[in-house]
């Protein structure tokens, strides 16, 4: 196994551990509390028990899942969220519902504010995952214009790299379908040049930018579709709104009656 190989593999592990000790977090968080109530008792000891049993049955699921390997648990993480899957040209697209910072590609797309600056939306929570390092590098490297893509460090997220892209002129500015196809091509094209192989993308420009999901999906599409790839063979189409995620799962579908 070679450097890189060696490389992908520890972020693969770090990863599944971070997962693990975050939906660990999840499950004893609710627990602790209860036990807090009962202490103070304002909780009845057959509730408490109720809780405790529940978390017991739940722990065995997630260790079982975290037991296999991390090939194996990124998969099965895959088929729980992934809402269709198909191949564009040679490239393997899929429409996801989840969170962008949660994960495991070798970059992510943040839609930026053309100073660099991450306090809303997707690009604030990619801070608060990853850490203000991101931030600084982007502002360092601004302005962000259309048409244009910068590479940041991925700093606490286990991507290796945050790829930073301006889908309007000027901060909170509205945007435009071909606004979007110009920012996806982007992204994709600094992709390459970074020669890795797997990039996620959120929506682009359907917030403050006004344009519809629909519009969105279908630019992102045509930006993919356009894209001659050199090393990158996998492109995650990923979005925390269920409207976005369906536009993508739409522009997809059709996509593949149209040419399958």
């Amino acid at each position: 196994m070679g450097k890189k190989e060696e490389a992908r593999e520890e972020r693969k592990r770090k990863f599944i551990d971070t997962l693990k000790r975050r939906q660990t977090k999840e499950l004893v968080a609710p627990l602790s509390q209860k036990i807090q109530m009962f202490i103070d008792g304002k909780l009845a000891p057959d509730e408490l028990f109720k809780a405790v049993h529940h978390v017991a049955a739940q722990s065995e699921k997630i260790s079982k899942r975290f037991r296999n390997r991390p090939d194996v648990v990124l998969a099965e993480i895959a088929m729980d969220e992934n809402k269709f899957t198909t191949e564009v040209g040679d490239i393997g697209v899929k429409a996801r519902l989840g969170d962008i910072t949660a994960l495991f590609a070798d970059a992510i797309v943040n839609p930026a504010d053309p100073r660099g600056v991450m306090t809303q939306g997707v690009a604030a929570a990619i801070k608060a995952a990853g850490g203000d390092d991101i931030e600084k590098e982007a502002i360092a490297k601004a302005p962000i214009t259309v048409g244009t893509a910068i590479p940041t460090t991925g700093g606490a997220l286990p991507n290796i790299y945050v790829i930073h892209v301006a889908v309007a002129d000027e901060p909170g500015g509205k945007s435009a379908p071909e606004k979007v196809k110009l920012a996806a091509s982007a992204a994709l094209t600094i992709a390459e040049s970074l020669k890795i192989e797997s990039v996620a993308l959120p929506g682009l420009g359907a917030g403050t930018g006004a344009v519809s999901e629909e519009e969105s999906a279908g630019a992102i599409l045509e930006a993919i579709k356009a894209h001659r790839r050199k090393s990158l063979s996998d492109i995650t189409l990923i979005d925390r709104d269920e409207k976005m995620v369906a536009a993508f799962v739409g522009v997809l579908e059709k996509y593949e009656e149209e040419n399958g």
